[in-house]
């Protein structure tokens, strides 16, 4: 199984409980993209990894009636929930369709795209510059790319995750990680990016998001995205005895953490 695959696999099973733990995170951070990114009314935008609609629901309302959202997802469960999403906010301007964002050129022949959001998914790709070139290939001219990723965490996650990795160590290898293809944790990293996929004026900010997790809220938090991918190859017979181990473990009732998202936009000349 490649490594597309592979992720694509992973959020397909947590798209039932993904941002729908009681721990806010992926929304707001997806709100502050689609800020930075500046949708105009009528643009076109496409949302790449769009996950469950965190980025598509804001950027259709910013769009509006005449403009037009696209959100690609090789995860069928996430292109299923944000499929929800459109239809529970009555947005008639956007669509989800089941697809990798570097084919979109086929899926969506012709149509090129005023915005791309590329949220908090570049990490997990094999080969993040072709992806930037192929999402910066459908930008009409003076079109820009937004895209997110998690940089750093406080001393209170690292924390946390080595208790989890601890107490999690007779289950699981690496319980706590999350499968990441690459860090991209330097600011050239993620700037050096969009710069050689032909964009200019590359643009960074860095913003804190405080994340309150109840202790006994880390299990399903865990199970919710990318880092539980470790976790599935628990045994189902064991998976009660491994939360009651982990959550025995826990030393506060609360955590409170502080992740900085990375933000870069650039834009197509």
């Amino acid at each position: 199984m490649d490594a597309k695959d592979y992720m694509a696999g992973v959020f397909d099973r947590a798209s039932g409980t993904y941002e729908r733990v009681g721990v806010p995170f992926f929304a707001p951070v997806a709100a502050e993209l689609v800020r930075r990114a500046a949708p105009a009314p009528g643009d076109h935008v496409l949302d790449a990894g769009c996950g469950t609609g965190a980025s598509l629901v804001p950027a259709a309302h910013a769009v509006g009636p005449s403009g037009r959202v696209v959100g690609l997802d090789l995860a069928p469960g996430m292109v299923a929930a944000t499929a929800a999403e459109i239809e529970r906010h009555g947005l008639s301007q956007a669509i989800a369709l089941l697809g990798d964002a570097e084919q979109a050129e086929k899926l969506l022949p012709g149509e090129r795209f005023d915005v791309v959001l590329a949220g908090m998914m570049l990490y997990f790709l094999p080969d993040p510059p072709l992806a930037v070139r192929s999402m910066a290939g459908l930008l009409r001219p003076g079109g820009v790319l937004a895209a997110s990723l998690l940089v750093r965490s406080s001393p209170a996650e690292a924390e946390l995750l080595a208790l989890v990795e601890r107490a999690l160590q007779p289950y699981a290898a690496g319980a706590g990680s999350a499968p990441f293809q690459h860090k991209l944790g330097g600011p050239e990293d993620l700037t050096g990016l969009l710069q050689g996929g032909g964009l200019s004026d590359v643009r960074y900010a860095d913003v804190v998001f405080e994340v309150a997790i109840e202790a006994g809220q880390v299990w399903d938090w865990l199970w919710s995205a990318a880092r539980r991918a470790p976790l599935e190859s628990i045994p189902t017979s064991q998976r009660a005895e491994a939360r009651a181990a982990l959550e025995s473990s826990l030393t506060q009732d609360r955590y409170v953490l502080a992740r900085t998202v990375r933000f870069v936009t650039g834009s197509r000349d």
